[in-house]
């Protein structure tokens, strides 16, 4: 799925390859040589928060094309569970899922604990009840965790708390810029990740 080498700006980024949503197998390496890259670890479609910020993303996804960008968002979700849940397509850009979070070790992304788990929970739904959203967080929860593998997805809602991450990656596959951010703190817009692309890829890229 991908390589063991530690995710640090300036360094190669770890290179992985995850089906989409659509099928297709998304390699990270194939993008090398002629796009930017903006790698988001999510906390999936069980996050009410991460919807927004999906659609955040797609509103400003014609900027971050326009800078010569591709955003591939991964989420701690089963696949299967995923085409349930969003019936098709999720995003304009590719959409790839990592259950057993092996990637998100790669990158070197933590777990905050079942303190954090459940605060993160509760916030989670709530936000989701005032945005009329409810049912949708419920229905999304259930999908996640009605599977064979029952157990260990309850296990991932009620104990782990995933921080969120994006990486901004350049087209010779190097990381120039990182973002962590706790499971429900925000991350930055469509429009602003352009500005981030333009800032930290094409400066990169200009020669001295």
């Amino acid at each position: 799925m991908s390589s063991s080498a530690a995710a640090v700006v300036g360094q190669p980024a770890p290179v992985f390859a995850l089906p989409s949503l659509d099928g297709a197998v998304v390699d990270l390496a194939g993008y090398r040589g002629r796009l930017n890259v903006i790698v988001w670890f999510s906390r999936g479609f069980t996050c009410p928060y991460c919807l927004d910020y999906m659609s955040g993303i797609t509103a400003g996804y014609a900027a971050i094309r326009a800078t010569g960008t591709e955003v591939i968002q991964v989420a701690p979700n089963l696949l299967d569970s995923a085409r349930r849940f969003f019936g098709g397509s999720a995003a304009p850009y590719p959409f790839v899922c990592d259950p057993d979070k092996r990637l998100y070790a790669v990158y070197g992304l933590g777990d905050r604990g079942a303190l954090e788990a459940g605060r993160a929970a509760v916030v989670s739904f709530s936000h989701a009840v005032a945005q009329g959203e409810g049912g949708a967080w419920v229905r999304g929860a259930w999908i996640d965790v009605a599977s064979r593998s029952f157990v260990r997805r309850l296990h991932h809602h009620a104990m782990t708390a995933l921080e969120q991450s994006l990486f901004l990656i350049d087209r010779q596959g190097r990381i120039r810029h990182r973002i962590t951010a706790g499971p429900i703190e925000a991350i930055p817009s469509g429009a602003a990740l352009a500005a981030l692309s333009r800032t930290h890829c094409d400066a990169a890229a200009a020669p001295a």
